[in-house]
């Protein structure tokens, strides 16, 4: 009885401790994406008497105590927009937690490489995948193990691929995606070793995939990234909930899309009917832009083919793992006009708040702060 007390303490604690490694350490990175914001376009007290009001009125309405103004007047500073509707990241993050606590299995079910266990069952298409590595094993096209000899055996010569790091504290960003054109065992574009990029990079957990070329919706605007189209999906109310769909694409011949605050890349928020907003934001620059930089293609009234297929397949996946309930997914749009999911991500509220000009949740706003306050208490 003794034995099976303990066993249970210890997964318990396991579990506790993962999640909670999870919020402190996604705490800790929305104070220091804070920190760089308010060296942009942050203007230290932006909101009028009138808007703080708001502010306190609809908060404590809808959360049952005031907030501090720190998060609207940031996002505000940025967007130029003021909405009462900002959610601060603070308390996005104890949403999301408090959703999520209940999966033990939040790193697995975010591993890069678990999508395609998701995905195959649905009919949805995703990138070609040539290996993978997970836990220091190695695995082939076929889902079979193979050693570590036979799988530089077998890459040694594989061509053109793109690579990428597939736990969830090892991506985002854009960080070691990259494409290879592997040659005798060498990188020809790096010029070193395909053993020496992945023991340096990789950490034994990466999937290498086909190399993607866009579908010329996609790549008129931009060619030399694999641009991908962002999509949040909500469970609530016995229905799933599509948020903010954006398209992050690349900019000044980088072959990475829009990869976070302090790099270059684009965001360009989305209309339901698949038509891009008039801007786009490149955060690195602080800047808007209503034309793409390399092409000068505008983006007013600039349609997205196949977007509502991507918003099926968003919605498809999301029903697949109810155990995490709020999730973040990434789609691609290949030269066939076959929508492929790339990833599935957590949800950011900065970015989106920031680049949008409007509350991550819009009119579901008061629902989800009344239904967190009434958990809470």
């Amino acid at each position: 009885m003794l034995e099976k007390l303990f066993y249970i303490y210890k997964k318990l604690l396991f579990s506790f401790s993962n999640s909670l490694s999870m919020f402190i350490s996604k705490s800790v990175r929305y104070e220091y994406h804070y920190k760089l914001f308010k060296k942009g376009n942050f203007k230290k007290d932006i909101l009028t008497k009138e808007q703080k009001k708001e502010i306190d009125t609809f908060y404590i309405k809808n959360y049952g105590k005031k907030i501090s103004y720190k998060w609207h007047n940031l996002f505000t500073s940025y967007s130029g927009k003021f909405d009462v509707r900002y959610i601060p990241c603070d308390i996005f993050l104890n949403y999301l937690y408090s959703l999520n606590k209940k999966n033990r299995d939040w790193n697995m079910l975010q591993d890069k490489n678990f999508l395609y266990n998701i995905a195959k069952p649905l009919n949805i298409n995703t990138p070609k995948r040539f290996f993978y590595s997970i836990n220091k094993l190695f695995f082939n096209c076929d889902n079979n193990i193979i050693s570590e000899k036979e799988f530089y055996k077998q890459i040694s010569n594989i061509g053109e691929v793109f690579i990428k790091p597939t736990q969830i504290n090892h991506t985002g960003g854009g960080n070691n995606c990259r494409l290879l054109n592997v040659k005798d065992g060498m990188d020809v574009y790096s010029k070193r070793s395909i053993k020496d990029i992945l023991g340096k990079n990789y950490n034994h957990d990466f999937v290498i995939q086909e190399k993607i070329v866009c579908h010329k919706s996609i790549s008129n605007l931009y060619s030399k990234s694999v641009n991908t189209i962002a999509v949040n999906t909500l469970i609530l109310d016995n229905e799933i909930k599509i948020l903010n769909p954006g398209l992050k694409i690349g900019m000044s011949g980088s072959v990475v899309d829009f990869s976070g605050i302090n790099k270059s890349g684009l965001l360009i928020p989305i209309k339901e009917d698949g038509t891009l907003y008039d801007y786009a934001f490149c955060l690195n620059e602080n800047k808007k832009y209503f034309a793409h930089p390399d092409t000068g293609v505008v983006f007013k009234n600039y349609k997205i083919d196949f977007f509502s297929e991507i918003l099926d397949a968003a919605k498809r996946l999301q029903s697949a793992i109810p155990w995490m309930p709020f999730c973040g997914w990434d789609f691609v749009i290949n030269e066939k006009g076959q929508v492929l999911a790339l990833e599935m991500e957590t949800p950011s509220c900065h970015l989106v708040q920031v680049v949008f000009g409007r509350g991550f949740f819009e009119k579901y706003t008061e629902q989800i702060l009344s239904g967190f306050k009434a958990q809470k208490n």
